[in-house]
C-alpha cells in the first residue's frame, strides 16, 4: 500500500494495515460510548458542524474545486450548501426523535401494555463515496450515523480524499468522538477486505452500478445500501411550460458537467411542443459558459478524465450516425466536451439505453404519453423521473405507471431536497438515502413492551 494520508483518531496518519485495523479496532471500541449520547447532544453537535462549514465556506469551497479538477466553483458552492443542509436536516431528526410507539391494545391480547419502539443501531458503517460528491455524499452518510448512533468509516474516491478528510475534521471537532470517524483511502483489494470483514455490519455505497452489485454480492449477510446512476429521463407534455421545463432541464443535464446521477439525460417532448421545445433548449444550453472550474463564471467544466469525455462522444457518434440531429456542442479538446443537445433521437441509439455522465442531452419526440412512459420504463431502473405538464390529472397518471424511486412533477429528474427518501429502483439502487430514510437503512427496530395489571386507587 502506496504512502496515503488518512484520518483515523482526530489525525492525519499514513495508510497502512495497522492503520486499517486501528480504525476498524477503533469504531468498534466507539459504540458504547456513543449510544450514551443523548439525542439534545447529537443535535448539539451537528449544529457545531454546520457553524463550523459556515464559518470557512469559501474555503472549503476553494479546496474542493481545487482538489476535483474537473467540478466547477458553482458546483462546489451548492455542494457546500447542501452538506451544510444536510447536518442541519440530520439536527432536527435528532431533536423530534428516532423513536415510535405501538398501539398494542388494538388487539385483545394487547390489552394493558404499552409498546415503545426503538431504533437500534446497527454498527459501524462503511460508507464508501464517489468523485462527483466529494463532500456531500459522505455528508449523507455520516449526519444519520450521528443521529443514529452508529460509527463511520468513510473510503472516499482517490480523485477526493482530501474533502472528506475536511469533513470529518469538522465533525470530529464538534464533538462527536474521533474514534467513531475515520476516512481511509483504500485501494481496491483493501475496499473488498473492508466490505468482507464481520465488524463492518452495515455497507453504503454510491457509485457505479457494477461496482455496487458486486459489493452486494460480497455482503449477502451484511445491511447494503446502494445509491447507483441511472438514465435519467423526463417527460414534456404537450400543455407544459416550455420556457420553464427548458430552463430547468439545462440546469439539470448540465450540473456538475452532466456528471451526477440524477442528471437529465433523454427527454420525451409530444410532438405538438417538440419543435418550440428543441429550439428553447438549444439556445439555452448553447449559451452555457465552459472553460475552467475555478472561475465562478464557468457553468459547465471538464469531465474526470478524457477517456470520460470519449465514452460520451462516442455516445454522440453512435447517435449521429443512427440519424439523430447534433443541435449544438459536441466537440470535444482533451476532457472538456462542450454541451450538446441531440434531437430526433430513436431507441436503438446507444444514448438512450446507457448512461453518459456527460454534457449531452438528448430530444425525442413522441406521439402519446403512454409512449413517452413506455420509452421511459425501457430502461431497467431509475432515481427520478421528471414529468411537466399543467394538468394535474395527467401528471398523477403518468407518477402512477413510471417505475422510479421517485417523480417530479414539473420539475426535472435532477430535482432533490436531501429529506426526502431518495434511491433508485431496478438497477439502479438498492435502499433509500435522505436523512431520516438513512437513519432506518443504520438501525434496527426493537419492541419493548410494558405490561401492567390494573390496580385500584382505593
Amino acid at each position: 500500500m502506496s504512502q496515503v494520508s488518512a484520518f483515523i483518531g482526530g489525525e492525519d496518519v499514513t495508510l497502512d494495515e495497522a492503520a486499517v485495523e486501528r480504525a476498524i479496532a477503533g469504531a468498534v471500541a466507539a459504540m458504547a460510548g456513543i449510544r450514551r449520547l443523548s439525542s439534545y447532544d447529537r443535535a448539539a453537535i451537528l449544529d457545531k458542524v454546520v457553524a463550523g462549514l459556515k464559518a470557512d465556506a469559501d474555503a472549503i469551497v476553494d479546496a474542493m474545486t481545487d482538489e476535483s479538477g474537473c467540478l466547477t466553483r458553482r458546483d462546489m458552492v451548492l455542494e457546500l450548501e447542501r452538506t451544510i443542509e444536510v447536518f442541519s436536516l440530520s439536527a432536527a431528526v435528532a431533536r423530534e426523535g428516532i423513536q415510535d410507539l405501538v398501539n398494542l391494545d388494538a388487539a385483545l391480547r394487547g390489552r394493558d401494555a404499552t409498546g415503545l419502539v426503538k431504533a437500534e443501531p446497527i454498527g459501524p458503517v462503511l460508507g464508501i463515496t464517489a468523485f462527483n460528491g466529494p463532500m456531500l455524499i459522505a455528508g449523507h452518510k455520516i449526519a444519520p450515523a450521528i443521529v443514529s448512533g452508529n460509527p463511520v468509516i468513510i473510503k472516499p474516491s482517490p480523485r477526493v480524499p482530501r474533502s472528506a478528510i475536511l469533513l470529518a475534521r469538522r465533525v470530529v471537532a464538534a464533538g462527536w468522538p474521533k474514534e467513531a470517524l475515520a476516512v481511509l483511502p483504500l485501494d481496491n483489494d483493501q475496499t473488498m477486505k473492508a466490505i468482507a470483514d464481520p465488524r463492518l455490519p452495515i455497507v453504503t455505497f454510491t457509485g457505479g452500478g457494477e461496482v455496487g452489485w458486486k459489493i452486494k454480492d460480497a455482503a449477502p449477510r451484511k445491511r447494503v445500501h446502494l445509491e447507483l446512476g441511472g438514465v435519467g429521463a423526463v417527460i414534456v407534455a404537450a400543455d407544459a411550460d416550455l420556457e420553464m421545463a427548458a430552463e430547468q432541464c439545462t440546469a439539470g443535464g448540465f450540473v456538475r458537467s452532466g456528471q451526477a446521477c440524477l442528471a437529465v439525460q433523454r427527454i420525451y417532448v409530444q410532438r405538438a411542443a417538440y419543435d418550440r421545445f428543441t429550439a428553447l433548449m438549444t439556445a439555452r444550453v448553447s449559451a452555457l459558459v465552459t472553460g475552467d472550474p475555478r472561475d465562478p463564471k464557468t457553468e459547465v467544466g471538464p469531465l474526470v478524465d478524457e477517456a470520460a469525455a470519449r465514452k460520451v462522444e462516442g455516445l454522440i457518434l453512435d447517435a449521429t450516425g443512427k440519424g439523430a440531429r447534433l443541435m449544438c456542442g459536441g466537440t470535444r479538446e482533451g476532457a472538456l466536451l462542450q454541451p450538446a443537445v441531440l434531437a430526433d433521437v430513436t431507441p436503438e441509439m446507444r444514448l438512450m439505453r446507457t448512461e453518459a455522465f456527460g454534457p449531452v442531452v438528448a430530444l425525442a419526440q413522441v406521439d402519446t404519453l403512454a409512449e413517452a412512459v413506455a420509452e421511459t420504463n425501457a430502461v431497467d431502473g431509475a432515481i427520478h423521473v421528471g414529468i411537466y405538464t399543467n394538468d394535474i390529472d395527467l401528471a398523477l397518471t403518468m407518477a402512477d405507471q413510471v417505475r422510479a424511486g421517485g417523480v417530479i412533477i414539473n420539475g426535472p429528474s435532477a430535482w432533490r431536497v436531501d429529506q426526502m427518501p431518495y434511491g433508485g429502483t431496478g438497477a439502479s439502487g438498492f435502499g433509500r438515502e435522505g436523512v431520516r430514510s438513512m437513519v432506518m437503512e443504520y438501525t434496527e427496530p426493537k419492541v419493548v413492551v410494558l405490561r401492567h395489571r390494573p390496580r385500584s386507587l382505593e
